[in-house]
């Protein structure tokens, strides 16, 4: 059989594929030039030759060595180091003997070479410096420089409130390098610049104009909400003219505390600074004195009587500058959320009592960055060895995002008493364009009318993951190197690229990819097609979209669209090829054999894929005239004899080994199971231990190199473990990276994994899925996933199953609607007992929930979903085990032993209702719901005069709601 793309299905193989090949040459070009252009480094980053000319004031010298050091004004830091003894702080006044040493120079330099670790002294003397930024050269392990200015060790730096003379001063600061000209292509003040930053003009000349509106606010209004002060290095006992100006800083009163709670980790009670909390909208200040950061907000909280400071930084509309955020503290988002996040129109916004009409963002529904200083001192957190990532998927942002924020933890330890900082040692290696594409907010796809329903801004990971890129941005902390490996040197301890060479102490390979297609009839040395889409980034997705547009342009009626694969993401992919233009009729949807014969990937728990589910998605998609073929497996493609163009793609029934020929303009695949053969030649080469296509590690996931450990879907221990190891929890996992290189150890540590792994994803006619699985922890004592109890409802366009395993724990959630939200709260539910959810099982059996979706918001959850639940079980554990025990291993329990056991269980039964309210009072205003306690039925028969007493002297510190 062959399916022509002109005339449907054909019998004669002889075709005139030079003819056919000339009607496609034009999409051929379009399909090469997207390709090229969005995944070559000179699209993101370009090369620029520059001049430097360096005017040295020699005077009578003659032009020399000797002109030059006369010239000089600069000392050099050699090496400082103290007695273990001695108290680190005090090495400030060995900076200030250094700059007494040499009256005459006014920079001092400190180099530290990139192979040698630093000692606590040279760490303590590092908070008075700051980094030099080394120019992009091709030279590997260039040593890093840091500088700082006389002025910064013996200057006063104070701060002026706005003068009128002082708004041409803001302005100059404001545009700072951009006042001279504009950064054009042709400009020569850096070797290197970033192509993405094409609207840098129009977010400074919007940031101006809001900052002239804000001074001529201050200037004319008393009481206005805003202030505006100058920042002046110089002595503070003279005017402000006599001093010299090196910033200005903008804020107003920060009134969206607790809006914050929902996706950020905060502490809630802190109701002493309701009325002392600043939101910085804007600060500018030369970076010789970034060092200086804690005494400018020292003084800052002195004349404005403010001492908690937040800056918001949107990832969608318009920048406000502030340079002294690399020297506030990252708010971390919240790893897992307490109720669906929906997506729409804007609700319940408060128009700004402001005359500025000042645009206030929607702290539930958009991904802001917020920055935080409490006036603590600053403590930096950082990795001794030096860490190479090769790849950057979930797992290598979710691992990213634990080791900058190794600091956070559940009771804010850290946070409340430090400024926490990372200071990391972390270089990704990926191909150009992946973090560019990730972190893209200006793309707007002209189909979808919102974010969170357009495929290419969807995020199948969970919120852990998804926030990584939206909350957040790593690359404030980690280094991205965009290029291909070639080769690993295990000796030197290098990674060979095509421009540069990387070294690293321990080396991660993260690289694997969920889709890619190989054959035997493939051959392994040529590149891809320009035809052939495997949609493992979101750079893929978009390569996807510009390939579409253009085949809908250059063949409107004559295409020819092949899509190969038999998970949620080929039914995801075939929504949005619908949805934005593709004609049913012109689709062909190949779907393998998959093979349920092996033990093992039937007791596994695979997120991905959904037999019931996909059969009723399979007869959507007949019905809206899509051919469908069953049980063909690829086998391999033609290529046309003169470009990487795919003319045809062949497929191989099972079992009957019939052959089914399609000819395509675009085959979109998503087969799973390999690993990438680029990166597979470069790791035999380097002599990594392999089994067929899979990556050979320990239980600790290191190769037979100890100093190179590899992640992911393509790894195999080589003692088989009796638990679930693949399809788990990217953030549980990275907690085991960072255990395993000891940089954040957990007390009580196993390998098995017990975090349920959330994926979602849209699917044709507009319904989401969210689909969370638990993995197996014993494989051998389990029986197949086929045989576990499914309970499903189906009410108002909302499916939901939820299945048991053979010990009663929900094991699986399965969620499809038609509401557009993000359902990460069912991870609090997976992996419960059905007994802790208020008797699940039995409830449905009496046909008391008509909704899974809605029993699971209702306010008893509340009280599973706190984050200190976990820790009540805990302690009911540790006590009620060894009770438990010695009561079922009595020798002579006698005739009274069920009377016994009775007592026991009833003496149990009180004692878990004690601790259950002892925890509901302790946490009674972390609840969004009023939880009814004994002690409030007594308040009723009391008049209202001692029931308002009483209320107070039960809880003076009672709050609001809204806290």
């Amino acid at each position: 059989m062959k399916v022509s793309s002109i005339g449907g299905t054909i019998d004669d193989t002889v075709t005139a594929g030079e003819n056919k090949f000339f009607m496609r040459e034009g999409l051929y070009s379009k399909f090469k030039y997207i390709l090229e252009k969005l995944r070559s480094t000179e699209y993101y980053l370009r090369h620029e030759q520059s001049v430097m000319n360096f005017i040295y004031p020699a005077g009578k010298e003659p032009a020399g060595p000797a002109a030059r050091e006369a010239a000089s004004n600069v000392f050099v830091l050699k090496c400082i180091v103290a007695r273990p003894d001695f108290p680190l702080p005090r090495l400030f006044n060995a900076m200030v003997a250094m700059f007494g040493a040499y009256p005459d120079r006014d920079y001092c330099m400190m180099v530290m070479t990139a192979k040698k670790k630093a000692n606590k002294s040279y760490l303590e003397v590092l908070q008075y410096f700051m980094p030099v930024v080394s120019r992009p050269s091709n030279v590997s392990n260039i040593d890093e420089v840091y500088i700082t200015h006389r002025s910064t060790i013996f200057g006063d730096i104070s701060l002026y409130k706005l003068e009128k003379e002082d708004v041409s001063l803001v302005h100059k600061m404001a545009l700072g390098n951009l006042d001279k000209d504009v950064h054009s292509a042709d400009s020569s003040s850096s070797s290197f610049s970033y192509c993405s930053k094409i609207n840098e003009r129009e977010e400074l000349e919007h940031e101006l104009r809001f900052l002239d509106a804000i001074m001529k606010d201050v200037l004319e209004n008393e009481f206005s909400e805003f202030s505006v002060f100058t920042i002046r290095c110089g002595n503070s006992t003279r005017p402000a003219k006599e001093n010299t100006s090196i910033g200005f800083v903008v804020l107003r009163q920060f009134h969206s505390y607790a809006k914050l709670f929902d996706h950020y980790h905060l502490p809630r009670h802190d109701n002493h600074l309701d009325r002392r909390r600043a939101e910085i909208i804007a600060v500018r200040l030369h970076p010789l004195f970034l060092v200086s950061a804690d005494l400018i907000f020292r003084d800052l909280a002195r004349k404005t009587n403010f001492c908690d400071f937040y800056f918001i930084s949107a990832f969608d509309g318009y920048k406000y500058s502030n340079d002294l955020k690399k020297m506030m503290m990252v708010i971390e988002p919240k790893s897992v959320k307490k109720a669906p996040v929906f997506s729409g129109v804007n609700v319940d916004q408060k128009k700004p009592k402001s005359r500025l009409h000042v645009p206030m963002p929607n702290f539930a529904k958009d991904y802001l960055i917020i920055y935080r200083h409490k006036l603590n001192p600053v403590k930096w957190f950082t990795n001794s060895r030096k860490l190479v990532v090769i790849g950057f998927g979930a797992l290598t942002k979710a691992f990213l995002r634990l080791l900058v924020f190794q600091w956070n933890s559940k009771d804010h330890k850290n946070s409340e008493n430090y400024t926490c900082l990372s200071r990391l040692q972390v270089t990704v290696i990926c191909r150009p364009g992946i973090v560019e594409a990730d972190y893209d907010s200006l793309f707007k796809c002209p189909y979808c009318t919102s974010t969170l329903g357009c495929y290419l801004s969807y995020q199948n990971e969970s919120c852990f993951v998804r926030d990584c890129c939206l909350r957040m941005d790593l690359r404030h902390w980690v280094h991205f190197v965009p290029g291909k490996v070639q080769q690993i040197n295990r000796e030197k301890k290098l990674v060979k690229l095509e421009t540069c060479e990387i070294h690293y102490d321990t080396l991660l390979l993260m690289c694997d990819r969920m889709f890619v297609l190989r054959s035997p009839e493939t051959p392994m040395g040529t590149g891809r097609p320009s035809n052939l889409v495997e949609l493992n980034f979101r750079l893929n997705k978009f390569m996807l979209f510009y390939k579409v547009r253009a085949l809908l342009e250059h063949m409107p009626r004559t295409y020819l669209v092949v899509v190969y694969g038999s998970n949620l993401y080929t039914y995801e992919c075939i929504a949005f090829l619908i949805g934005h233009g593709v004609d049913c009729s012109r689709m062909i949807f190949v779907q393998p054999h998959r093979y349920t014969g092996r033990e093992a990937d039937m007791k596994e728990k695979n997120p991905y894929w959904d037999k019931n589910l996909q059969l009723v998605l399979d007869e959507i998609l007949e019905d809206k005239g899509v051919s469908i073929f069953l049980d063909y497996d690829f086998h391999h493609y033609n290529l046309h004899k003169s470009s990487d163009f795919i003319m045809e793609v062949i497929f191989q029934h099972f079992p009957s080994r019939k052959q089914a020929t399609f000819e395509c303009d675009l085959f979109i695949s998503f087969e799973e199971g390999h690993l990438n053969q680029r990166h597979k030649n470069f790791l035999r080469s380097a002599k990594i231990e392999f089994e067929g296509n899979e990556i050979l590690v320990d239980e600790q996931y290191r190769t037979n190199d100890p100093n190179i450990y590899a992640f992911g879907s393509f790894v195999r221990i080589r003692k088989t473990p009796n638990y679930q190891y693949r399809f788990v929890s990217e953030r549980e996992l990275s907690r085991k990276i960072l255990h395993y290189l000891g940089i954040v150890t957990q007390k009580n540590f196993e390998d098995r994994f017990s975090e349920p792994q959330l994926f979602q994803a849209i699917l044709p006619l507009r319904y989401f899925i969210t689909k969370v699985t638990m993995p197996r922890r014993y494989l051998q004592s389990h029986l197949n996933v086929t045989e576990n109890c499914n309970m499903t409802t189906y009410k108002d366009n909302t499916f939901c199953r939820v299945a048991l395993s053979t010990h009663k724990i929900v094991d699986e959630i399965v969620v499809v609607t038609k509401m557009e939200c993000h359902l990460d709260f069912l991870h609090h539910f997976c992996g419960k007992h059905e007994l802790l959810l208020n008797k699940l099982r039995s409830r449905f059996k009496a046909r008391t929930i008509h909704n899974f979706l809605k029993y699971f918001q209702e306010p008893w959850t509340e009280l599973i979903m706190h984050e200190n639940f976990e820790d009540l079980q805990e302690e009911n554990k540790a006590l009620l085990t060894p009770m438990a025990s010695s009561a079922l291993s009595r020798a002579e329990r006698g005739a009274l032993g069920d009377v016994t056991d009775m007592d026991f269980f009833t003496l149990n039964k009180r004692y878990m209702e004690i601790k259950i309210l002892d925890f509901l009072r302790e946490h009674r205003r972390d609840f969004r719901h009023k939880f009814a306690l004994p002690e409030d039925f007594h308040r009723l028969d009391l008049p209202d005069s001692d029931r308002h007493l009483d209320t107070e002297e039960s809880d003076v510190s009672s709050d609001s709601t809204e806290t």
